[in-house]
């Protein structure tokens, strides 16, 4: 019985290896231009946080749609100017709540990371490489421990709702999701029509357009496909390091966050101190709860890297940028043959 087992452990990291190895070679990585892309700890700052006064004078660009989070933030020179060290310590409160940004500080946790960002694309397929800097803390300990989450990259993807062009990862953090302050009960939200059809207990992420008020008044069924039909949908891609192993989960969000199906490839790996990981997807799908990428077009994507085991909202985000492909965007991705 041990050596059935050895045996079919080791074909199964076999085939795992090839894999990775073949999507890896889809690619000559040194001919594809590197970017730096910053990413910052945000605390329990969400969508509401945004739009309201605790954002002080930030609130009205927000609700105007007159800039970005970007413009904003980061000076011509390049300088970030959010508090993000007072944030991760916990010393930073907003402006009219006086609430603080972390009210659980990680010790020691940095402040900012830093990933490279490579983003190419042929006739078929679109391919995005990310690395960075962790102890690789869930592929070198198996994560046996049910209330922790992987070392994961997620990857949200939008083609033209002005929001999340503008604010990115923010319109689909809310104040009432699991692990935020505002977070219902386990028990009210398994009694909620929605969330008990799917025998489910937590709000996950949702655009902000898809309710009425709030976690509970979900728009009806009619303005969630109309969102779905015009620029709604945010197409999630999410990559979950998992002792050895790294899981890729093709997603989607609007009046939740949902599964879809299996279009996304990829190889990831810890090595040297690096995490390391390759997306792969076909630039049409033609699923319509897949962002579609043709030559001449641009999208806009924002990323969250959660590192050291980091639980639900722990993470890093990046500000939302625009990837061109065959057209002018913060990125442009190179197209190869």
């Amino acid at each position: 019985m041990k050596k059935i087992l050895l045996i079919f452990a080791s074909f199964a990291m076999l085939s795992f290896l090839r894999s990775s190895l073949v999507i890896a070679a889809d690619v000559n990585w040194d001919a594809v231009p590197a970017n730096t892309v910053n990413f910052f700890y945000t605390g329990v700052a969400s969508w509401e946080f945004l739009t309201s006064n605790d954002h002080g004078v930030g609130r009205v660009p927000v609700v105007k749609k007159k800039k970005t989070c970007r413009e904003c933030h980061i000076s011509k020179d390049g300088t970030f100017d959010i508090q993000v060290p007072e944030i991760t310590k916990g010393s930073l409160t907003m402006k009219a709540s006086r609430k603080s940004f972390e009210p659980n500080p990680i010790p020691n946790k940095p402040a900012m990371i830093d990933a490279m960002f490579q983003v190419t694309y042929d006739s078929d397929y679109v391919y995005v490489r990310m690395q960075w800097n962790s102890a690789g803390k869930s592929w070198n300990s198996a994560d046996d421990d049910k209330n922790d989450k992987p070392d994961r990259v997620a990857i949200q993807m939008n083609l033209s709702n002005a929001e999340f062009s503008k604010f990115g990862c923010f319109i689909a953090c809310h104040n009432d999701q699991n692990s935020m302050p505002d977070s219902p009960s386990k028990d009210k939200v398994a009694k909620h029509p929605y969330y008990a059809k799917l025998k489910r207990d937590d709000v996950r992420l949702y655009a902000f357009y898809s309710r009425n008020d709030g976690w509970s008044s979900l728009k009806d069924n009619k303005a969630i496909d109309e969102l779905l039909t015009g620029d709604g949908l945010i197409d999630l891609w999410t990559a979950n390091f998992k002792g050895k192993n790294t899981e890729f989960l093709d997603q989607w969000i609007l009046e939740d966050r949902k599964e879809d199906h299996k279009d996304i490839e990829g190889s990831g790996n810890w090595n040297d101190g690096k995490y390391t990981v390759i997306f792969k997807r076909k630039l049409n799908t033609g699923d319509n709860k897949d962002v579609p990428i043709k030559d001449g077009s641009t999208v806009t994507i924002g990323i969250a890297i959660h590192d050291d085991k980091a639980k639900l909202r722990q993470h890093y985000v990046s500000f939302p940028m625009i990837i061109g492909f065959g057209a002018k965007g913060f990125i442009n991705a190179t197209k190869i043959k």
